[in-house]
């Protein structure tokens, strides 16, 4: 039977990905035990990979992952000259592929995020025939794969800081653009892809603002930009409305050569970086107040057999404690990872050395629910042919290092999927890979003497997760005061208790336009008493809230917000919120079940007495109906 060339080099490179993968197991086996006894991840499926020619979807860039556990991968480019958008179920099982062409030139992904919808925002950007990039595409696709809308921004030297979807499925995306006013660039755009406002940085006419990183505030009142000055040692950031696009501060400070990565909290800011003490380079995180912009505290550090560092990523624990992936100059880069305090004490650093003759960079880091950090890169040790090779790795939240996992080529971002495991991206033909984090991890086994034999153990299976299903409160409450109208659901609040064609009713809802979920002028209701019966020594993983609701008209986007209380409503977490209402009623499902709201929760919270559900209403029309059909919550728990 003849084959085609296509084919041929598909083989060749499949056999060429095997060989790699057995070849790094080999030596993962012996690395891993004489770094610490490390456990290796085993692969959970993994996809792509397949071609490095003109008949695949391009290098992968970014990945994403929606509430359901689907994925999403950027890249290109694609198929000689396109921008691709690949997606996969948790599973690993194919869904769709959108591309879109360039007029000329060839396209290269930049970032993706997922919508509340299940719908993916993605941006790439064009370069021309000198490589030089001539301007910006949006994409966003549906949940099935139709593409929903393109917006193509033409400029000169353009270049993406970052890609960001809100709750209300609204995208933030920051970028500058060198040749124009040589600006850092703001834009909002609604799920309809219409320009809701554009805000610029122009700090100098002369070296020109580039712009890094976006984060959003938990409440998603606030988006703030980070950037630096492309020459010289100083930082760029600013915080904006996110409903007008006022901006409500901005500092620019010599801290350093680059700020590159921001996180918001409920009262903090926190941008990191490579910051300078005389002429030594550090990973340096810097805290501004998130109402003011007034700097708080700044924190340097290196390794002490380091000539330098820089922060690279941060990001936030889900007990509030922030974690920064960097390097360190050792002779060559390798990683650095550095777990602070919000008070920037230091509560753990740990580098890892692959043992290459080569720089080992990370790319991305998260935390998961349980406290695990979780950093992905390029690293040691070598391929065959000398292909670095992509490595995530895992570590406890005392910075023990718990596990790696290793694919194929060098990574570029990892998230998590519901269910607690990790997928990796980077490579080409969009190679994604997934590992098993918590459906139980193969010990490395340790190097045994010639002629014996220790078979390795396998760390035993923990029980399947169960859940409550969702439940229905029994009881209610309106806040009475510092919450609107002050009376939350005036009308039949008990309505809510069930799925049935009654609801509660708040009536011309608020005080004021403000569309922040904490803000006073908005109506609120508490609902308790679901009657959990959770086993007093289960694990808690993730929380459900459901919630069936319309409002009487869509102007001044009507939106809820929620709010979950453990300890009888004298603390709240921050707030979760729904996509804009309709006027036909819909269920809209916030948290899931391996989310857990930003902190780490107890049977007993889940009490008669402890527990709560604050619903708030909010809307820029004080005219505006809500109509609350059901409310009901589902905990997911291991026993």
């Amino acid at each position: 039977m003849m084959m085609n060339s296509t084919t041929m080099r598909r083989i060749t490179l499949h056999a060429f990905l095997a060989a790699a993968v057995i070849f790094t197991l080999a030596i993962q086996l012996f690395t891993a035990s004489s770094a610490g006894a490390a456990t290796t991840l085993p692969v959970l499926w993994t996809a792509g990979g397949l071609s490095a020619g003109n008949d695949g979807a391009g290098q992968a860039a970014r990945i994403a992952v929606d509430a359901s556990g689907n994925v999403a991968v950027v890249s290109g480019p694609a198929y000689a000259r396109s921008l691709a958008v690949t997606s996969y179920t948790a599973a690993g099982a194919f869904r769709w592929q959108g591309t879109v062409s360039p007029t000329t030139g060839t396209f290269a992904g930049d970032w993706v995020a997922a919508a509340p919808n299940g719908d993916f925002v993605a941006v790439g950007h064009n370069v021309n025939a000198n490589g030089n990039p001539i301007s910006l595409t949006l994409v966003r696709y549906a949940a099935n794969g139709t593409l929903l809308w393109r917006v193509d921004l033409t400029r000169t030297l353009p270049y993406v800081g970052r890609l960001l979807v809100d709750s209300a499925g609204n995208t933030y995306l920051a970028f500058n653009s060198l040749g124009d006013g040589q600006d850092i660039q703001l834009h909002k755009y609604n799920a309809s892809g219409n320009l809701l406002w554009s805000q610029l940085i122009a700090t100098t006419a002369l070296a020109g603002d580039i712009a890094t990183s976006l984060a959003l505030s938990p409440d998603g009142s606030d988006v703030v930009l980070t950037g630096n000055i492309q020459t010289g040692a100083t930082w760029i950031t600013a915080a904006y409305n996110t409903a007008t696009g006022a901006r409500r501060w901005l500092v620019t400070a010599n801290e350093g050569i680059a700020a590159l990565d921001v996180v918001v909290d409920a009262t903090r800011v926190y941008v990191t970086g490579q910051g300078n003490v005389g002429i030594n380079g550090f990973l340096t995180v810097v805290a501004y107040d998130r109402a003011t912009g007034a700097k708080l505290w700044r924190t340097d550090r290196k390794p002490s057999d380091s000539t330098g560092a820089a922060g690279l990523r941060i990001s936030k624990a889900p007990d509030g404690s922030l974690v920064v992936a960097g390097q360190a100059s050792r002779g060559f880069l390798d990683w650095y990872t550095v777990a602070l305090e919000t008070n920037g004490a230091v509560r753990w650093e740990a580098v890892r050395d692959g043992g290459l003759n080569t720089d080992e960079i990370p790319r991305g880091v998260l935390v998961l629910a349980d406290g695990t950090t979780v950093v992905t890169g390029r690293g040691g040790p070598y391929l065959p042919g000398g292909y670095i090779q992509g490595v995530t790795a895992g570590y406890s939240p005392s910075g023990t290092l718990l596990w790696e996992a290793f694919s194929a080529m060098e990574t570029v971002w990892a998230i998590a999927l519901p269910s607690g495991n990790v997928c990796a991206a980077g490579g080409y033909d969009a190679l994604i890979t997934c590992w098993n984090v918590s459906g139980g991890v193969v010990s490395t086994p340790t190097p045994t003497p010639t002629g014996t034999s220790i078979p390795p153990t396998a760390t035993p299976t923990p029980p399947p997760s169960t859940s409550t299903g969702f439940r229905a409160p029994s009881a209610n409450a309106a806040q009475t005061s510092g919450a609107g109208d002050n009376n939350g659901y005036q009308t039949g609040p008990a309505n809510a208790y069930a799925d049935d064609a009654s609801a509660a009713t708040d009536t011309n809802s608020g005080t004021n336009k403000n569309t922040s979920c904490t803000n006073n002028g908005k109506d609120r209701h508490s609902y308790t008493n679901f009657s959990f019966n959770i086993p007093t020594t289960a694990v808690i993983q993730g929380i459900q809230v459901r919630l069936d609701a319309r409002a009487d008209a869509t102007g001044g986007a009507p939106k809820l917000c929620v709010q979950l209380s453990w300890d009888g409503g004298v603390s709240w977490t921050t707030t979760k919120s729904t996509t804009t209402l309709g006027t036909t009623e819909a269920t809209f499902t916030l948290g899931g079940l391996a989310e857990l709201w930003g902190r780490a929760w107890n049977p007993g919270d889940f009490s008669n007495a402890n527990f709560r559900v604050r619903v708030i209403d909010v809307a820029s029309n004080t005219s505006r109906d809500f109509f609350l059909d059901y409310v009901a919550v589902n905990v997911a728990y291991q026993p």
